[in-house]
């Protein structure tokens, strides 16, 4: 149940930005487009061939004949508008729209889609199970090439952050840009998303679609930027950054909050200025929304009792709180407080060590000088970033370059920083390598358990615990990289693995598992939101989706606790229902931990 909301800062004002979006036309989508106009679309799009392997595939797949509803909207939404905002939930055939988009934007010849890396073997798959039946543009690198159609180039939102990467965009030149889970491009500071915005800034004519399933895992400031270059004056978001600050303060999850304000012109009576705000984006020309869930199929969460839990556990958390490691270590942040705290509720935790022998001394003098390194470059990357100068590495090559004798005479931009001297002459001498100290087995143990007791999926935020779960288990564990994301999706549902949320709780259909244990529970509502959707999706077969949830100290209890808090903020401003809220749900009580 939602706490009340404390009010602690001034109403939300009047802005030029809000007077716009009230102006704003709005559009009743079911009734934008009858069943002639997406016939029409269909008849367009669809190849002539009649061979395909879809019954032959493991599993059989239906042959995609038809396009899906919300499909069908966001092709002829963008094609009119000539951008798109689609907060389209999980399981919604996101990847159909992005394949077949270059081929409806007008006068669109070359086009870049952003995906995540570990959808890359997935990707390959839809493409020839979606290109026996649909037209789709030339792939780039791909093996045929038919004249007059748009060039697609399929580019991973990793290695947007290369080094290599730096003007890739400029290199490409397109004239559209889809993001295919665009929620990766949230965070202005990142190399990523610099990189993007820049390329923007300097081809404003430069077409956007962006789909996510959840835009705003936190905040409105995740998705403004993109709304903006999407739509432009459109936006149902402010443009100005301090108009969507304000907003953020009545808006965003928090504990103290901004009463609406002027918000309220966006409101119904008695509405909730989150919904209210939904409703106004989601009618806006340009947003094609979801708000209905892809399965309606029941969704089981419940808490799965662990126990016995060493009382000696329950002390190193209460030490780590307090501030230091269990091997005497004091942390300098109380970010490092936390983490050490959710290591030690799966029971270890992470620490130096120096199998080189340095001297404290010097390994004191090390952490300093890394550290003043560390905030130069930040500060550098917080200000305008440039080609050559927008991430840690290259910044690191512009110093050497500064810094060479004879002077350096290329082409390539050099950076006199202050601390790279005295960086440069310590960097090599002390070597630390990361190393898990295990204090406990016990949730080994009882993951294993659960692993060989049934089938399913045991979920991993750590790679040191899902190995070990697996060795015990005697299953698989799929961790980061390319040959893991091929070879999961090449599981039957036959045996139980084990996964890390990082690299597979995004995008992957894996629906031939219908029970999930969640070891260490995100404190993201966005991440659970995915999560669930890798089995609780269109083609699951069973006749509901169980996920078993840990929550056997207080850190994990308010990890969930959290991320119900930012699936309800997500439900409200986007529309979607989250599973981690739906009614179908049920949560055992937990116990109070002492």
């Amino acid at each position: 149940m939602a706490t009340a909301p404390v009010y602690g800062r001034s109403p939300v004002g009047y802005s030029a930005d809000l007077g716009r979006i009230l102006a704003l036309p709005r559009r009743d989508l079911a009734a934008s487009y009858t069943a002639a106009n997406v016939e029409a679309l269909e008849a367009a799009l669809r190849s002539p061939s009649l061979q395909c392997t879809c019954a032959s595939m493991s599993p059989p797949r239906p042959c995609p004949l038809r396009l899906r509803r919300v499909q069908a909207q966001a092709l002829l939404e963008a094609s009119r508008i000539g951008g798109l905002l689609g907060p389209i939930g999980t399981g919604h055939g996101k990847e159909l729209t992005t394949f077949l988009m270059p081929m409806v934007m007008p006068g669109c010849r070359v086009a870049v889609l952003f995906i995540s890396a570990g959808l890359l073997p997935q990707f390959e798959a839809e493409w020839s199970y979606y290109g026996a039946h649909w037209k789709l543009p030339n792939l780039a690198g791909g093996r045929w090439f038919r004249v007059g159609l748009p060039v697609l180039h399929v580019i991973t939102y990793n290695k947007l952050s290369s080094q290599d990467a730096t003007d890739l965009l400029e290199r490409i030149r397109p004239d559209l840009v889809i993001l295919n889970e665009a929620h990766s491009l949230k965070d202005p500071r990142t190399s990523r998303t610099s990189r993007f915005l820049r390329y923007f800034e300097k081809h404003p004519r430069t077409r956007l679609v962006a789909l996510s399933g959840t835009f705003a895992s936190k905040s409105i400031k995740d998705y403004a930027h993109l709304s903006r270059l999407a739509l432009g004056e459109g936006s149902p978001l402010p443009l100005a950054h301090h108009v969507v600050e304000e907003w953020g303060t009545a808006l965003d999850p928090g504990k103290v909050v901004a009463p609406p304000g002027e918000l309220e012109r966006l409101c119904e009576p008695r509405e909730h200025v989150r919904e209210g705000f939904q409703r106004r984006r989601n009618a806006t020309p340009g947003v094609v929304a979801t708000e209905e869930s892809a399965l309606d199929k029941p969704l089981i969460i419940r808490e799965r009792k662990v126990g016995p839990v060493p009382a000696q556990l329950f002390a190193l958390i209460e030490l780590a709180h307090a501030g230091e490691r269990p091997d005497g270590e004091q942390f300098q942040e109380q970010l490092q407080a936390v983490a050490c705290a959710r290591q030690l509720s799966a029971g270890f935790y992470h620490r130096w060590r120096y199998p080189r022998g340095e001297p404290h001394e010097l390994i004191e003098q090390w952490f300093a000088r890394r550290k003043a390194w560390n905030k130069e470059v930040w500060e550098e990357l917080k200000g305008k970033r440039r080609e050559h100068l927008d991430s840690p590495g290259l910044l690191t090559k512009a110093a050497i370059r500064a810094h060479m004798s004879p002077p350096y005479e290329g082409d390539k931009p050099v950076w006199h920083a202050a601390t790279w001297t005295e960086w440069t002459e310590i960097h090599a001498a002390v070597q630390p390598e990361p190393q898990a100290v295990w204090v406990s087995d016990f949730l080994v143990k009882d993951a294993a358990e659960w692993a060989r007791s049934r089938v399913g999926i045991v979920w991993v935020e750590y790679p040191e615990l899902g190995e070990r779960i697996a060795k015990e288990a005697g299953v698989p564990f799929y961790g980061g990289g390319k040959t893991a994301s091929e070879d999961i999706l090449r599981e039957t549902g036959r045996r139980s693995i084990v996964a890390s949320i990082k690299a597979h709780a995004t995008g992957k259909n894996l629906q031939q598992f219908s029970r999930n244990l969640v070891v260490t529970p995100p404190s993201d509502g966005a991440t659970w939101e995915q999560l669930l959707a890798r089995t609780h999706r269109p083609g699951q077969l069973a006749p509901c989706v169980e996920v078993d949830v840990c929550l056997h100290t207080q850190d994990y209890v308010s990890a969930f606790a959290t991320a119900r808090e930012r699936a309800r903020f997500i439900q409200q401003t986007d529309g979607q229902p989250q599973k981690l809220l739906t009614p179908t749900h049920t949560l055992m009580p937990f116990r109070t931990i002492a």
